[in-house]
């Protein structure tokens, strides 16, 4: 799985003739200078204190505190003078080409000092309102020649494209009296995409790796799958169906048909992507793992030959992506994550019944139709009224994201009366929901209802189970 560049590796250096210059801005009196000022401020309350209660000796004091004062002022001129411009002074940003959302990566910032004086350095970086990054400023010390590389921590907490600004420095003047304000650099974008390192742990396995991987146990059906294979001698624990009687008194053996799992069958998501899905449970919102099950169950169908498309609904308006045609092979999965890296819930209402009927508009070859939602039970008429209208010409499956906020609530101890009332409603708020899922189930559509971390391993394993069912 390669989204862009790898998620291991770095974007390529800049060449020396590519590097941007140093941008000086403004020079701004350092912490130190407005220190000393301050001390000089105080010492003339010790000045104006020694006219009253040391007459004799308030001359003196007085003539010590216009020197240091006049000695203060030629040094911060000189300083200013000497160190409002910093030349020599170039940097880079190296990134990841792409990132996760939720997995901390490294960024580095690698600065140099060609210029002929030292330099004392407050290096931070402009980074994109959907990263946190912590370690940040750092102080480095550059002498002529020398070159430096900070080493930073960059969390996404949301998708999307990352827009990084230039470096920002603040240079000290030779004795630290003033800050120039310097950028270094070239903007930089990034993509910030779903969870898909969980997919790329699973690049290298083969489909009984993977399930074992996932914590999934596949049932052992050897050689009887829907779509012939090939012919291969006879093995003990063959049924006598899948033996090739004509094959056999023609090579004077045993001859045994091999099958395999029907291929090349279509597996449309549709996602809701309504207000109610930016309900958070943990770090991530339930959309989010909504979208890291999907790509990771999408992946599982990819590789087992079949083809996967995408049909959003109830999308955020800035949102470019939500509609995907069924595609198959290794590509197809570096297509589905770029199609829905940027895609985010909106704040409408999920219309159930608009979507099925979209859906069935421009898809109606017969497809296993995943709805991705999370159910209540004042959905219940329009619901069952879409996958009624679905399951005339599609499987229909329901992945309901189950709340675990409301579980917390039955496990938490009654301690007061508000307690039991909170009690109370979450067990009716779950009631009303078991009997929306039977309804359901009656009406032959496909059930999966999981806690949000677990949606991912629950979808692959019914899409394995109806894999070796037959059913797709």
């Amino acid at each position: 799985m390669n989204p862009g560049p790898s998620a291991e590796t770095v974007s390529p250096a800049a060449s020396d003739g590519e590097r941007a210059a140093a941008r000086a801005g403004a020079t701004g009196p350092s912490r130190r200078l407005v220190r000393l000022l301050g001390y000089w401020c105080l010492a003339a309350l010790a000045v104006s204190g020694a006219r009253i209660w040391q007459p004799q000796s308030a001359a003196a004091l007085e003539n010590l505190w216009w020197l240091a004062g006049t000695a203060l002022l030629a040094a911060a001129l000189l300083d200013f003078l000497t160190g409002r411009r910093v030349q020599g002074l170039d940097g880079e940003r190296r990134l990841p080409g792409n990132l996760a959302l939720g997995v901390e990566n490294q960024a580095r910032l690698t600065l140099r000092n060609s210029g002929p004086r030292a330099l004392a350095l407050n290096v931070s970086d402009s980074l994109p309102a959907q990263l946190n990054a912590e370690q940040l400023p750092r102080r480095a010390q550059l002498d002529p020649g020398q070159q430096v590389a900070i080493d930073y921590p960059l969390v996404p907490h949301r998708r999307g494209r990352a827009d990084f600004g230039a470096i920002q420095v603040l240079a000290d003047s030779p004795w630290g009296l003033w800050q120039t304000r310097v950028r270094l650099g070239q903007p930089q974008s990034v993509k910030v995409y779903p969870n898909f390192l969980g997919i790329s742990s699973l690049q290298s396995l083969s489909t009984e790796q993977s399930l074992r991987f996932l914590g999934l146990h596949q049932q052992q059906r050897r050689g009887e799958g829907m779509d012939f294979r090939q012919l291969r001698e006879y093995r003990q624990g063959d049924s006598q169906r899948q033996v090739d009687w004509r094959a056999s008194a023609r090579l004077r053996k045993l001859i045994s048909r091999e099958y395999q799992d029907e291929r090349d069958q279509e597996i449309v998501y549709m996602l809701d992507c309504g207000r109610r899905m930016r309900a958070k449970d943990g770090e991530l919102s339930h959309f989010d793992h909504a979208l890291n099950a999907l790509l990771l169950s999408a992946y599982v169908a990819i590789k087992q030959g079949d083809a996967v498309g995408l049909h959003a609904f109830a999308a955020d308006g800035t949102s470019s992506g939500g509609r995907l045609p069924p595609v198959k092979g290794e590509g197809g999965i570096n297509l589905l994550l770029n199609h829905v890296y940027d895609l985010h819930s909106g704040t409408a209402n999920a219309d159930f019944s608009g979507a099925a009927q979209q859906l069935l508009a421009s898809h109606p070859r017969r497809a296993l139709v995943i709805l991705v939602t999370n159910l209540r039970d004042e959905d219940s008429d329009e619901l069952l009224a879409a996958v009624q209208l679905l399951s005339r010409c599609h499987l229909v499956m329901v992945a309901s994201l189950r709340e675990t906020a409301v579980d917390r609530l039955l496990c938490r101890p009654l301690e007061s009366f508000n307690d039991a009332i909170e009690a109370a409603a979450a067990r009716d708020f779950l009631a009303r929901r078991a009997r929306l899922l039977q309804q359901l189930r009656a009406r032959n559509v496909l059930v999966v209802d999981a806690a949000p971390d677990q949606l991912h391993m629950a979808l692959v394993e019914s899409y394995w189970q109806l894999k070796r069912s037959g059913r797709i």
